[in-house]
């Protein structure tokens, strides 16, 4: 991206590595956060993965350990920049996992650069068309704190202060306006969409219903989970992430489906 002066910060890389001047291989799993947080949030998440493979975590501009940028940035801008990192290497066939604004900008990279990614993971996707209003969606958010836990809200408020009230505003109208239900359909890799049963952002209707856009779409719902499904359930939601990979091509679903998982 010329003009903007920006760089994904890795803020943790755990797992089986890749050896140097290589590409990253199929058994990596990249984590994206939402809106205002960081990577902080998938660390439990990640120390599951990593028992058994490569787990990238990162912080996109603007958030975390991130610098902010010399301009605001759109979802597509955050898909851009994770096309081409670490250090120059490309991603090829990793799953990527996006929770929140971090599955638009999953689903940006699948579509825009489909060779670079072997499956979709998105974890509470946002948003319905009728909650994408500034007010709708804050009211959203504001209702899921009640159901998340103490630690969960903490890292969350924490990650918001340090973003900051102006560069979440700057980045918020992109996420708002991005449109998942035009990205999925044209999604080559299997996607699989979770959302916590208790989640009031990513609702049960609109998860199905974008789920079923995929063409090797499937929906989970993890019981008793509220948005931030993958701090408060971060071994149910790892066993979904490794079971169409390992499964491979043979063992993956033409058609939409759904499931639960239990606590």
């Amino acid at each position: 991206m010329p003009d903007v002066q920006a760089r994904i910060v890795v803020t943790s890389d755990r797992g089986g590595r890749a050896r140097e001047g290589e590409s990253l291989d199929e058994a990596t799993v990249l984590l994206l956060h939402g809106i205002g947080v960081s990577s902080r949030y998938f660390h439990r998440l990640s120390s599951v993965l990593a028992e058994r493979g490569r787990t990238i975590a990162v912080d996109l501009p603007g958030f975390g350990r991130a610098p902010k940028p010399g301009r605001r940035m759109t979802v597509e801008d955050y898909a851009d920049l994770v096309a081409t990192f670490p250090d120059g290497r490309e991603l090829r066939g990793v799953v990527v996992v996006g929770h929140s604004m971090g599955t638009q900008v999953a689903t940006s990279l699948a579509r825009s650069r489909p060779d670079l990614v072997a499956e979709l993971v998105l974890l509470g996707p946002v948003m319905a068309p009728e909650d994408r209003a500034p007010l709708r969606a804050a009211s959203r958010l504001a209702l899921d704190t009640l159901r998340e836990s103490p630690h969960s809200n903490a890292l969350v408020l924490t990650d918001y202060l340090r973003c900051g009230l102006r560069w979440y505003l700057s980045v918020l109208p992109s996420m708002l306006d991005h449109r998942l239900e035009d990205d999925l359909p044209l999604i080559e890799a299997p996607v699989t969409i979770v959302r916590g049963e208790r989640d009031p952002i990513a609702r049960a209707d609109w998860a199905r219903a974008v789920a079923a856009l995929a063409p090797e779409g499937r929906f989970v719902e993890v019981q008793g989970a509220p948005h931030v499904v993958m701090l408060s359930h971060a071994r149910e939601v790892a066993r979904i992430v490794g079971r169409r990979s390992a499964a491979g091509a043979g063992g993956r679903a033409a058609a939409a489906s759904s499931s639960e998982l239990g606590e």
